[in-house]
């Protein structure tokens, strides 16, 4: 009796473990992400907004005004988990800060802006790409968590066409239209490269929900541009 006693207090144990872990796991680690995505917009706000050449102002009279972009060599001063921009989808009741690096620590802190293969970043969390930043033409590629850490794209799969993705810079304001939406390979290497060299913004996360066999791929282009 005194065996049966103590395995049953063995597995109260360890149905309260299991309990424990699975509550860090949905919620714990919902309150690291919320508190570190906190620090992030407090240091983004501070930062000051770059001003940019004339040539490069998106406001002066043009009749093809160019969106202001960032300045050359800007990745050259980035960290790994430093703050990008502020996105939002308001489709989905989504703002986020987007850091630099797709690295389990950077992701832990929101979605990831994917850097190019330089000597803080390695593979395969780079890419041998030119690094593309919003405003820019190529696709700026972000990557983020579907559960856990926030779930910043748990709903992605709600998003449709013609639904509009804002972005926030240091040098401008853009807003990207969604176009298109798939399901792909987790190695799909053409969701980097823009066919047409457009100015383009691509999400992805993985799919379905708590399971990393595939990747859910949003697109979207570039519909307006405004300086900071």
């Amino acid at each position: 009796m005194r065996f049966l006693h103590n395995f049953g207090k063995f597995l109260i144990s360890v149905g309260v473990g299991i309990l424990l872990f699975v509550l860090w796991t949905l919620k714990g680690t919902d309150i690291y992400t919320h508190n570190q995505q906190r620090h992030l917009e407090a240091e983004f706000d501070a930062l000051p907004r770059l001003t940019l050449a004339p040539e490069e102002d998106a406001s002066v009279d043009d009749p093809d005004p160019k969106p202001p972009k960032p300045p050359v060599n800007f990745e050259d001063d980035l960290k790994a988990g430093d703050p990008v921009f502020r996105m939002a989808i308001p489709s989905i009741d989504v703002e986020d800060m987007v850091v630099e690096g797709v690295g389990v620590d950077d992701l832990r802190k929101g979605p990831g802006h994917y850097p190019s293969c330089r000597p803080e970043f390695e593979k395969p969390w780079c890419t041998d790409f030119e690094e593309v930043f919003p405003g820019e033409k190529g696709r700026v590629i972000v990557s983020g968590h579907r559960t856990t850490y926030g779930a910043p794209f748990w709903g992605l799969d709600k998003v449709k066409n013609g639904d509009v993705i804002n972005v926030e810079t240091l040098w401008g304001r853009y807003e990207y239209t969604v176009f298109k939406k798939e399901v792909v390979e987790p190695d799909t290497p053409t969701v980097v490269v823009s066919i047409d060299d457009a100015a383009e913004l691509v999400i992805t996360t993985c799919n379905p929900r708590f399971s990393a066999s595939e990747r859910l791929v949003v697109y979207a282009r570039l519909s307006e541009a405004r300086p900071a």
